[in-house]
């Protein structure tokens, strides 16, 4: 079922000016997990101030839950994954198309596709060879008639179209396998080519974990080949994050994010050991090694804080992320920044509940190059 109706939001006056975007800024989500409003939110990294764009009716985690991502179409439309929870049948996830995002007068938000088989959507990333949205359908360990695991594809001319990229393999196939997947990331090197990653499936089962009988994490590449068919790819383990496979101390189970820089390396927030960690791949894309690039207990001198949604951001060449203070009563965030060698710990802005990241153009840029060349643009430096 497809509902196009478009949603009633409340705007937030001045705050939602559309004039003082620039180059490295940051829209981000918020969800507020203790019935307060939700919103789709701007962060001005020249003054670190953040202000409203949108702001979602009050409600419990059952009406509304700006967790799953941002994406930015060909047409300079935004799109954000909402996923209340718990997960229902028939499903009550959706994802939300936003237009005119810098322009106050004329932003507007409507549901661009909602309903079974979208059920719990992970990170989102556009893809121009397919014109797909593509994205991580996790129902997790809800109790859902019909689940669908798998990454799925939303045709961007008609969103009832929905494909199934990638099924998760059954459960019983031999370690490694596919299970729990998390996201879709692009690689903005090499155009069509997106990193999957996933909560379980590793040779290893960790067994340091809180979370019993975990196995470590994996990271596939994925490469879309036809553009008149998102289903034609091809699909291959990148790395299996457990620790017999990459000789670290920990296995990795829990990742968070998966963030493709401009040095060709990726970079990886994790939960568990709360620590952000560098792959760096050979010239082919191809797995060489990895290592801790920053322990955030160590930098914040015992404070456990838990990273996700790390974003690389092109337009300052840092890192981006969230952290979650796990040793605060209210599990207070803020949104950092990091250099790619792990120097330049910063934070940008405190006592947020931030959800998702995303790094946008100037609106120069924009106008000069135009929307559709953009998007294009910016997956291929």
């Amino acid at each position: 079922m497809i509902r196009k109706t478009a949603l009633l939001l409340a705007l937030t006056g001045a705050a939602a000016s559309s004039s003082a975007q620039d180059i490295g800024d940051l829209i981000f989500t918020t969800n507020d997990r203790d019935g307060g409003q939700d919103t789709i939110s701007f962060l001005d990294y020249s003054s670190l101030s953040s202000s409203t764009f949108f702001s979602f009716p009050a409600g419990p985690e059952s009406t509304q839950r700006l967790t799953a991502g941002i994406a930015m179409g060909p047409s300079g439309e935004f799109y954000v994954g909402n996923t209340p929870f718990p997960v229902t049948d028939p499903s009550t996830a959706s994802i939300l198309r936003v237009d005119n995002m810098f322009n106050a007068g004329t932003r507007t938000v409507a549901t661009f596709a909602s309903s079974d088989p979208i059920q719990q959507i992970g990170g989102m990333a556009y893809d121009p060879v397919t014109n797909n949205l593509l994205f991580a359908n996790n129902p997790g360990s809800e109790p859902v008639p019909n689940r669908v695991e798998a990454i799925l594809g939303v045709d961007l001319n008609n969103p009832a179209n929905i494909s199934t990229v990638r099924a998760q393999p059954p459960t019983p196939d031999p370690r490694p396998r596919d299970f729990g997947y998390l996201g879709v990331t692009a690689d903005i090197l090499r155009p069509g080519n997106y990193y999957v990653g996933t909560a379980d499936g590793g040779v290893d089962t960790n067994q340091n974990s809180n979370i019993p009988n975990n196995e470590g994490g994996l990271i596939n590449r994925m490469v879309m080949n036809n553009p008149a068919d998102p289903t034609d790819i091809s699909y291959e383990l990148l790395v299996d994050l457990s620790a017999s496979v990459t000789g670290l101390p920990d296995t990795l189970e829990l990742i968070r994010g998966i963030a493709p820089a401009s040095n060709g390396n990726l970079y990886v927030a994790e939960n568990q050991t709360r620590s952000i960690y560098e792959i760096v791949l050979d010239g082919n894309g191809d797995y060489q090694s990895i290592s801790k690039l920053l322990d955030l207990d160590t930098a914040n001198g015992g404070t456990r804080f838990q990273p996700s949604g790390i974003i690389y951001n092109e337009f300052t060449g840092k890192l981006n992320f969230i952290e979650q203070n796990i040793d605060s009563g209210d599990l207070a965030r803020r949104i950092v920044e990091l250099n790619l060698d792990g120097t330049g710990y910063t934070t940008l802005l405190n006592d947020t509940d931030a959800a998702a990241l995303f790094a946008v153009p100037a609106p120069s840029a924009m106008a000069l190059l135009g929307l559709g060349g953009l998007a294009a643009t910016r997956r291929r430096r």
